[in-house]
C-alpha cells in the first residue's frame, strides 16, 4: 500500500509536527471523556492545572503579564488561550526537531499515523455532536425572549445581533445543527471519511467566518476544528484534486483493518460504536432536557406577556409618561416564572426576583440578598385587555394600569415563511410601541 511505502523526509517531518501540535490540543481526550462516564474528572483537572501553570509561567517570564484570568467566561479567546496556541505551536516545532534528530532512520510512521487519524476523527465527531445537537434543539441561540425583542439593532453588540438572528429562526438553527452532526457522522465511516472531512471544513469555515465577522470569542477553537477537518480531507488530496481539477482518476487511500486478528478488530469496533452511541445519546438527552429547562418548552410565567403601563399612580399622583422620567414604569415583562422585568421610561431594564401566587393574586417582589432582602407584595387583577397592580413598593404606594401588548406585532418572530412574495418584505416597524 502507498502509505506503507517509505515516506519522504518532508512527510515524516510534517507528520511529527502535526502529531505533536494536534495532540497538545486533543489530550486528555478521549480518556477524559471515558472517565467522565463514571463522573471521574481527575484527568481533566490535572491537565488544566498543568497547562494553566505553564501559561502563567510563560506570561510572567516572557510577556511581563501578571495573573492570567482562568475562570470560565464563555470566551475561548482569552489571553491564556492565545498563550496556549502559540506555546503549542512552538512546542510542536521543538518536539519535531528533537524527534527528527532521535528517529532519523525510520522509514514511515504508518501504524502511529493510523491511530492518530482515528483520535482526530473521533475528537471531531465528539465536538461536532456537541455543537450540532445544541443547535438542532434550538438551544445555543435559543428562541428570542420578550426583552430581546424590545432591543434595537444599534444597541446590540455584533455577537448579540448574531445570536438574535440565529435565534429568530428555528429552521435555520436546526439546519446549521444538522450540518454539523452530518459532517461528524460522515467522518465515522471509511468510505465517507474524506467527504466528512470536506464537509467539516466547509461547515466550520462558515462558523469561523461568523465568529470573525461578528466578534464571537470562539475564533481559535473554530479555526482548530476547521483545520483538523481539512487535515482529514487532505489525506485523499490526490483523489480530490484529480477529480475536481485535473480530471484524472486517482484511487483513494485504502483503510485496511487495524489488526490482523478479527477478534481484536471486533473489540475495537465495539468500543467505537459504544463511544459514538454514548456521545449522541448524551447530546440528545441534554438537548431534550434543555428544551424543557431553558429552551422553547421552558416554564413560563403564569402572567406571561408584555404589558404597557397605561396609567402610573405613585403616592396618589398620576405620573405622565415623560421620556425624561427615570422613575415611572413604561412596561412590564413577564417571561420567566421566577423574575419580572420592569422597563423604565428611559428604556432601562430592571430585573426583579418575583413569585406569583395565582390563588391570592399576589406578585411578591424580592430585593436584596440574605438578611438584607426585602419583600413587597403587590396585588394584581386580570382584565380583558391587561391587568391592574396595586400595593406598596419600596415605600411608594403604586396603582398601575397595564394593557396587554400583542406579541404578534413583532415582525421578527411572526412574519413566517412565504413561498410567494410579490415584493420583498424588508421592513422595520417605526410605530411607537406603547399603547398609550
Amino acid at each position: 500500500m502507498y502509505l506503507q511505502q517509505p515516506w519522504s523526509g518532508a512527510q515524516k517531518i510534517g507528520f511529527r509536527f502535526t502529531f505533536i501540535f494536534f495532540l497538545l490540543f486533543i489530550l486528555p481526550f478521549p480518556f477524559s471523556t471515558i472517565f467522565g462516564v463514571f463522573n471521574l474528572y481527575f484527568l481533566d483537572q490535572f491537565f488544566s492545572v498543568f497547562w494553566n501553570g505553564f501559561a502563567q509561567l510563560i506570561a510572567n517570564t516572557f510577556l511581563g503579564i501578571g495573573e492570567l484570568a482562568t475562570n470560565p467566561t464563555g470566551s475561548g479567546d482569552k489571553t491564556i488561550d492565545w498563550i496556549f496556541y502559540i506555546s503549542f505551536f512552538a512546542l510542536a516545532i521543538i518536539g519535531s526537531i528533537i524527534w527528527t534528530a532521535l528517529d532519523r532512520k525510520r522509514t514511515n510512521y504508518y501504524r502511529l499515523w493510523r491511530i492518530f487519524v482515528m483520535i482526530v476523527v473521533y475528537y471531531l465527531v465528539y465536538y461536532m455532536a456537541i455543537y450540532g445537537f445544541i443547535k438542532i434543539f434550538w438551544l445555543q441561540m435559543p428562541e428570542l425572549h420578550i426583552d430581546r425583542l424590545l432591543k434595537t439593532y444599534g444597541q446590540s453588540s455584533p455577537m448579540g445581533l448574531l445570536w438574535t438572528f440565529m435565534g429568530a429562526s428555528k429552521t435555520y438553527s436546526v439546519y446549521a445543527g444538522l450540518s454539523e452532526v452530518i459532517a461528524g457522522t460522515l467522518l465515522l465511516f471509511k468510505r465517507t471519511r474524506t467527504l466528512g472531512g470536506l464537509v467539516t471544513f466547509g461547515v466550520m469555515f462558515n462558523v469561523f467566518m461568523m465568529n470573525m465577522a461578528y466578534d464571537v470569542p470562539v475564533k481559535l477553537f473554530s479555526a482548530q476544528l476547521m483545520i483538523m477537518g481539512l487535515y482529514i480531507a487532505m489525506i485523499d488530496y490526490k483523489a480530490i484534486f484529480g477529480l475536481l481539477i485535473f480530471r484524472k482518476s486517482e484511487a483513494p487511500i485504502a483503510w485496511p483493518p487495524f489488526f490482523k486478528s478479527p477478534r481484536n478488530n471486533a473489540i475495537l469496533l465495539a468500543v467505537m460504536v459504544l463511544f459514538v452511541v454514548y456521545t449522541y445519546y448524551q447530546r440528545i438527552d441534554a438537548g431534550i432536557s434543555g428544551r424543557s429547562q431553558y429552551g422553547e418548552l421552558r416554564p413560563k410565567s403564569s402572567l406571561y406577556g408584555l404589558y404597557d403601563v397605561e396609567h402610573f399612580v405613585q403616592n396618589g399622583d398620576t405620573v405622565p409618561p415623560l421620556m425624561t422620567d427615570d422613575i415611572r414604569w413604561q412596561r412590564m415583562i413577564f417571561d420567566s416564572p421566577v423574575n419580572t422585568q420592569v422597563m423604565y421610561m428611559d428604556d432601562r431594564l430592571q430585573y426583579y426576583t418575583t413569585q406569583i401566587d395565582t390563588v391570592e393574586r399576589l406578585i411578591t417582589f424580592k430585593i436584596g440578598r440574605d438578611s438584607l432582602q426585602k419583600s413587597y407584595n403587590l396585588n394584581y387583577e386580570k382584565l380583558e385587555d391587561g391587568m391592574t397592580i396595586s400595593g406598596v413598593f419600596e415605600s411608594d404606594t403604586l396603582n398601575i394600569r397595564l394593557k396587554t401588548y400583542d406579541l404578534s406585532n413583532f415582525y421578527l418572530t411572526n412574519r413566517g415563511f412565504h413561498l410567494l412574495n410579490e415584493v420583498p418584505w424588508h421592513r422595520y416597524d417605526p410605530r411607537p410601541k406603547p399603547n398609550w
